[in-house]
């Protein structure tokens, strides 16, 4: 009995100037992908353990996988953060992606009106304005403004040190 492997959503990072020429062969083969707009050296891919690492090594994608230390293996994004991150960068046109740089998190909360109903980030009140954050792992994250009356918080505040 062969056991069937789940579709995950995988982090690469390839060369700068690679991406139109990777998301065009991904989609002749009919591979689910994400490339954020405004960070296009990352380069997601939606599919099985097996086809990403076979993509990779067979040279149809150029990159590097990211690789979670504690299980040595690829680093699998959560299906619920990638779809809430995707979401934020497609639907927002002023969303800016932000690759690994170090915030201020606030309280986590969930927006419960607009475009963005039902994704789920941190905010953060500058004085410029308030931001939802969206990450994905640790990797990436994107923000928009919002206004306060459309997030209500997922859980209590976090302690800060």
């Amino acid at each position: 009995m062969v056991k069937e492997e789940k579709v995950c959503w995988f982090a690469t990072i390839t060369r700068s100037g690679q991406w139109k020429k990777i998301d065009r062969r991904l989609g002749e083969l009919g591979v689910e992908h994400y490339i954020p707009y405004s960070y296009k050296t990352m380069v997601f891919l939606h599919t099985t353990k097996t086809n990403a690492l076979s993509l990779v090594n067979s040279g149809e994608v150029k990159g590097r996988f990211f690789i979670d230390h504690s299980t040595r293996t690829l680093l699998e994004v959560p299906e619920k953060q990638m779809n809430d991150f995707m979401r934020l960068l497609d639907l927002s046109p002023d969303a800016e992606c932000l690759a690994q740089v170090p915030l201020a998190k606030g309280d986590r909360v969930r927006v419960v009106k607009g475009a963005l109903s039902g994704v789920e980030g941190d905010i953060v009140e500058t004085p410029e304005g308030l931001y939802l954050i969206v990450s994905v792992l640790s990797l990436l994250c994107a923000r928009v403004e919002i206004p306060k009356s459309y997030v209500v918080p997922v859980s209590g505040p976090k302690t800060r040190k």
